[in-house]
């Protein structure tokens, strides 16, 4: 058995892209400090901050709502308030949402739950039984989505609706290096390699606009496969199932090819993720994302119609994207 790199220790996992064995204590503390890392870097937390803390049952969150815990007493006048929006997928959500319970009961803290049947009157399982039911039928002008694109909407409202509703000036997400990686490649294989400069990499806005928390992610130094591993190593509760509907998505497969390209070129997300920060600054004309970032504000926000959440403005009718999903889709 090779021996730890730090402390010479028996290792328990090797990181193939740094070649380093690690111990399992050594290799944990090094998962914090590039949380800590993220924080300095990004300037996520500080003193005085409400942060609601997105969990989901998953090793991504408990993660994240472990470390932030920590950081949180050491910085202190930090309050976290965790929130577990629930989409209403029978058999997947009610699951994980048991062990996003027993997950803060352990670190002591009460988490609050949102559900899109409450925010938008119908649940994901609701959503996709009708979008097969109106294809069906093919009832004209109807262009059923993938259920990643209805998702990602409802989810993301859902979160920022959550966090505003706990009082919280910040919302944290379990966004790691595989994510960023990910969505930087779905952005260039689409060619849409400009919706890589607003996408933002961890610190969100420093001052977001009226109606919206800012939106940090803790983890993105951090792989998914070293979430799952730190999780296991300190006896975190999380649930490994996937979402049912997740093959729809085309996520999916370029998670598979990168996932693929990490075994044989390890690195390759790393690398990814190094680019896409070195690119963003190029997208966003030489600056940084913050002040990027700010000069994005001065491009008006619309209100939407129907639920008067603020939008972008590019959705049609005045709605904002979730209402021209539900409206589509005759919830609304």
């Amino acid at each position: 058995m090779p021996a730890c790199l730090k402390c010479g220790l028996p290792a328990a996992m090797r990181m193939e892209y740094t070649m380093q064995d690690l111990c399992g204590g050594c290799f944990t503390a090094q998962f914090e400090r590039r949380v800590a890392k993220t924080n300095r870097d990004f300037s996520l937390l500080r003193r005085g901050d409400i942060v609601a803390v997105g969990v989901s049952g998953g090793k991504d969150s408990a993660a994240m709502l472990y470390c932030l815990d920590k950081m949180a007493k050491r910085i202190g006048g930090i309050t976290l308030k965790p929130i577990l929006i629930d989409e209403g997928i029978e058999g997947y959500r009610n699951v994980a949402a048991l062990k996003a319970q027993e997950l803060c009961s352990q670190l002591g803290y009460t988490l609050q739950t949102f559900s899109y049947k409450e925010l938008f009157s119908a649940s994901m399982d609701e959503v996709m039984a009708r979008r097969d039911e109106l294809a069906q039928e093919g009832k004209e002008g109807f262009t059923p989505r993938i259920s990643c694109t209805y998702c990602g909407v409802f989810r993301k409202q859902a979160l920022n609706k959550a966090a505003l509703g706990v009082g919280a000036n910040k919302l944290a997400v379990g966004h790691n290096a595989d994510d960023t990686a990910q969505t930087f490649m779905m952005n260039l294989m689409r060619s849409e390699p400009a919706r890589n400069g607003p996408m933002g990499s961890a610190g969100g806005e420093e001052e977001p606009q009226e109606g919206f928390a800012r939106r940090v992610k803790p983890l993105v130094y951090n792989l998914e496969i070293e979430c799952a591993l730190f999780c296991k190593l300190k006896n975190l509760p999380f649930h490994l199932g996937g979402c049912p509907y997740a093959g729809e998505s085309f996520r999916g497969y370029v998670k598979d090819f990168l996932n693929g390209a990490e075994k044989n070129y390890p690195g390759t997300k790393f690398n990814l993720l190094h680019s896409f920060l070195e690119i963003q600054k190029g997208l966003n004309g030489g600056k940084s994302q913050k002040s990027a970032i700010a000069a994005s504000r001065e491009i008006p926000m619309a209100q939407c119609t129907r639920c008067g959440e603020k939008h972008s403005g590019r959705s049609t009718g005045g709605l904002c994207k979730a209402c021209e999903f539900l409206t589509e889709l005759q919830f609304a």
